[in-house]
């Protein structure tokens, strides 16, 4: 990760800040420029996909609504009211749940995905109790979404229809019936950091990823030692300090509100996510999904040491 040689990509605001200040004063009769300092958002997010589909009729009792986006959301824009599950007359407790990039499988709420299904982030809906079979079940999602760099939604796509307070999406589908034992496998148990520390893991000692963040004489390693499980727990989870995207480093049990996860990411031009000071990590090369779904696993399996 960044060696101590590098420079600063960024400059601190307060110094730009004064030298704006200056230069303002000196060409003070310089007629002000109409063009905006930085170019405004003119990308749109999309829901691309949806599990289950639109009218589907073989949904599982204890399914997962997935919706797909088509870029990275912000964590913060979304709340447990964006969104309401009912049948008739019925209005089902429910979770909203965010996978800021896919890791699960799409329309389930445990395990891994062998490859991202979904090129964004994934927002997910669950109810607390078992859906009724053989009814019409409907999703409202409340266009609250808001992309990592400040995009908007297009309510335009199908799936929006207008509502009195404003656009929602539509997703209806039919239940069927549980199978027969109603049993499914238990979830596998959440890696520890000791266990991401093992041979051929993610932090252990022959992964050149980490390497800068093992070496004394880096800078990466002075802000975050992974030399050992304990050192790396102490700079992980121990602090709360929020970093450049306004997110703790970990955050136990919430992957996408977790710095450490946030920083792995690239956009699709393969630069840092907006708000990530400097490059994203690690800087030569993307991490490889398995090692991204181990770090994420840990995280959501409460971070333990």
């Amino acid at each position: 990760m960044p060696s101590r040689r590098q420079r600063p990509l960024f400059a601190r605001p307060a110094a730009r800040l004064a030298a704006g200040i200056a230069l303002a004063a000196a060409l003070a009769c310089t007629r002000v420029s109409d063009t905006p300092r930085f170019e405004p958002i003119s990308e749109r997010l999309e829901i691309l996909e949806t599990i289950p589909g639109p009218m589907a009729e073989d949904v599982p009792p204890g399914a997962q609504i997935d919706f797909c986006f088509s870029g990275t959301l912000d964590p913060r824009a979304l709340d447990d009211l964006d969104a309401s599950l009912r049948s008739g007359l019925v209005t089902f407790d429910t979770q909203l749940d965010l996978q800021l990039f896919a890791w699960r499988p799409p329309g389930e709420s445990s395990g891994t995905a062998d490859a991202p299904w979904c090129p964004g982030s994934v927002v997910s809906l669950r109810a607390k109790e078992p859906l009724v079979p053989g009814v019409l079940h409907r999703v409202r999602l409340a266009p609250s979404a808001v992309g990592w760099a400040g995009e908007q939604l297009d309510v335009t796509t199908p799936g929006w229809v207008a509502d009195d307070g404003g656009p929602l999406y539509i997703l209806q589908f039919y239940v069927r019936e549980p199978d027969d034992d109603g049993k499914t496998d238990p979830p596998a148990p959440a890696p520890t950091l000791t266990d991401l520390f093992a041979p051929g893991q993610v932090f252990s000692s022959n992964n050149p990823a980490c390497s800068c963040h093992r070496d004394p004489d880096d800078l990466a390693y002075e802000r975050l030692d992974l030399s050992s499980p304990q050192d790396a727990f102490a700079g992980l989870v121990l602090p709360t300090r929020r970093q450049s995207t306004g997110f703790p480093m970990v955050v136990p049990r919430r992957p996408s509100e977790s710095f450490l996860v946030q920083v792995l990411l690239r956009d699709d031009d393969g630069q840092a996510l907006h708000g990530v000071r400097g490059d994203p990590m690690p800087p030569d090369a993307p991490l490889p999904y398995p090692e991204m779904l181990a770090i994420v696993r840990w995280i959501e399996g409460g971070a333990l040491p």
